[in-house]
């Protein structure tokens, strides 16, 4: 599921910026020092650091369909939060800035993310893929963040994006389709 959320993530940058991955690398590694050095070409990076419930989302409710005599009860996803750290890696700071800023502009369009680029159990999400770009209170604090990465400081925008988890299969259950109704005297 979450490899379908990178793979999303991946074509609306595609599309919607676009990049061209001839001249640009998109990926989603842990940007270590050693990382780095491998790189040989511009690259954005999306490193997937965070995933929590949303608890302010969490839905006890279930939906119910009848069916003749029976129905199905499907429980109300469970919705997570995927939190990613953007960041951009260039030999020059200009072009890093630059290529920064356009990223940011773009996402701050999509605060639901489009179906066009949906990828995989994307495609099928009960509920729309939110998506909050630069939150002050999702973002994490910049040292806690990059302290255990070499404690080298880069910039990056937070990107959180929230999708329903449907861990619980829908449940076949009996209904009653008749009530019998006896009248009668009593002695």
């Amino acid at each position: 599921m979450i490899h379908h959320l990178d793979d999303t993530l991946r074509e609306l940058l595609h599309q919607k910026v676009p990049i061209d991955d001839t001249a640009i690398d998109i990926k989603f590694e842990t940007p270590t020092s050693e990382w780095e050095n491998k790189l040989t070409k511009p690259t954005i990076n999306l490193f997937l650091y965070d995933i929590r419930e949303n608890l302010g989302l969490r839905s006890n409710e279930s939906s119910f369909v009848r069916n003749g005599a029976i129905g199905t009860e499907t429980r109300a996803p469970v919705r997570i939060d995927c939190t990613y750290l953007i960041t951009i890696w260039t030999k020059d700071i200009a072009d890093e800035h630059r290529l920064l800023g356009t990223l940011l502009k773009v996402l701050l369009r999509y605060p639901t993310l489009p179906p066009e680029v949906l990828q995989g159990e994307m495609v099928s999400q009960s509920l729309p893929l939110r998506s909050w770009i630069a939150q002050p209170d999702r973002t994490p604090n910049v040292w806690d963040f990059w302290g255990p990465l070499d404690g080298r400081l880069k910039a990056g925008i937070s990107c959180v994006v929230t999708l329903a988890a449907e861990p619980f299969p829908a449940v076949e259950v009996g209904l009653a389709t008749e009530t019998i109704l006896r009248i009668g005297l009593t002695k």
